[in-house]
């Protein structure tokens, strides 16, 4: 009999330590199914969605996809396949958490298939504690003590500052500690003065030396390798916590995942149990129940999630869970035990993305700028930065309802 050949595209966001295991994972499934030949494409977060949107206009996007918090974005765009038709054959979810299926589901119908649950949380840099002659701080601390912590750090440490600005997604998570929200079932849940809250907030931080100086935090890489963290610029940082095994694989020195500071008046952290990631078909693909049978083995598999581990974060299928639980590393465990205590001192709910990610995401990072620079007074820029985003999600929201 004549043997037949499938070629399958697959695009990655990843870090190397994570391409390695993906790599594996796909020699595994093409082992087992000898008729699919498996190109990816791995590239850094910067650039991966300029590239990917330049495929999707051309028309020849990878056949699986993996998407952020913005794939509703591309759901709008009517550039992803629906999965369901494929539900029970090629993909079983029957194990998965209703909450990551939700996530990926819009007008009933589901888009992706999560690859972990992750949460937002601190990485505290134990040895440059001990190295300041700090002691940690208790999992309970509230924003108080960490402007009083920050600036010893600083002062106590050559050359590294207390934190690192904790970005548009500490920004979320602070919105939370007081039961508000970016953007949530067609609705902004935030004020212009909860923005001057938050930039007011890190400016202070900045002027009591606990927070790093604008040339040091426009250094700051999405790379593990080159993070402020793992260089020594700043003894905490703001990361997913499916990240501390890379982050702790880049240095010599002891990290600690910890949740935000609380809001003392709430007694909220606001951290939030979250998808990390999704893998999404092209609407087009030429292969859809290959994309679903890959995507099934990649999150249902037993011996290829033994090889991915927790990377992604901690996996959405009750088995393959209990079964990395069960030979777990003290890494792994670390990373369990932070997703158990969000679990257990967090109410706050998953919200999506922005309408308009990226365009959204470049514009946070803007007025940060302009605010460490002085180029307009906090207040200014806050209220300059509420007006275009609200411009920009009606404008996302219009592109929505034309399509």
């Amino acid at each position: 009999m004549k043997k037949w050949y499938l070629f399958l595209v697959l695009a990655f966001i990843t870090a190397l330590m994570v391409a390695c295991s993906s790599k594996q994972v796909i020699e595994m499934y093409e082992e087992e199914n000898p008729h699919v030949t498996i190109e990816a494409e791995y590239s850094g977060f910067d650039g991966y969605f300029d590239k990917l949107n330049t495929q999707l206009a051309a028309g020849n996007a990878p056949d699986v996809i993996q998407f952020g918090g913005n794939l509703n974005d591309f759901v709008a765009r009517d550039v992803i396949l629906p999965l369901d038709d494929y539900v029970e054959n090629e993909l079983d979810i029957s194990l998965h958490d209703q909450s990551m299926l939700d996530s990926a589901t819009f007008n009933d119908q589901l888009y992706g298939v999560t690859l972990g649950t992750t949460a937002w949380g601190l990485l505290l840099n134990k040895t440059a504690f001990e190295e300041a002659g700090i002691s940690m701080p208790s999992k309970d601390w509230t924003w108080e003590d960490f402007r009083e912590i920050t600036p010893q750090l600083t002062e106590n440490l050559d050359g590294t500052y207390g934190a690192g600005d904790f970005g548009e997604d500490g920004f979320g998570v602070f919105l939370a500690q007081t039961d508000k929200y970016t953007y949530l079932d067609g609705e902004v849940g935030f004020e212009a003065d909860d923005v001057k809250e938050w930039f007011n907030l890190w400016k202070e931080l900045r002027e009591s030396d606990g927070a790093a100086i604008p040339e040091v935090q426009v250094s700051a890489s999405q790379t593990p390798e080159q993070s402020l963290i793992v260089q020594r610029d700043v003894a905490i940082e703001s990361v997913a916590s499916n990240q501390l095994g890379a982050y702790t694989g880049a240095t010599e020195d002891e990290f600690e995942l910890y949740p935000y500071p609380a809001n003392s008046e709430t007694g909220k952290n606001g951290v939030s149990l979250r998808p990390s990631q999704y893998f999404a078909a092209y609407k087009d693909t030429n292969h859809p129940e290959e994309a679903a049978k890959f995507m099934d083995f990649f999150v249902n598999n037993i011996e290829a999630t033994e090889v991915l581990g927790n990377d992604r974060g901690a996996p959405v299928n009750s088995d393959v869970r209990e079964n990395l639980i069960d030979q777990a590393t003290e890494l792994d465990e670390a990373v369990y035990a932070y997703i158990d205590l969000v679990s257990e001192t967090s109410d706050a709910p998953f919200v999506p993305n922005l309408p308009g990610y990226n365009e959204n995401t470049q514009l946070f990072t803007e007025t940060e700028q302009i605010i460490y620079y002085d180029q307009k007074p906090v207040d200014e820029a806050a209220e300059d930065y509420y007006e275009e985003l609200l411009a920009n999600i009606e404008k996302y929201e219009n592109e929505e309802v034309e399509e």
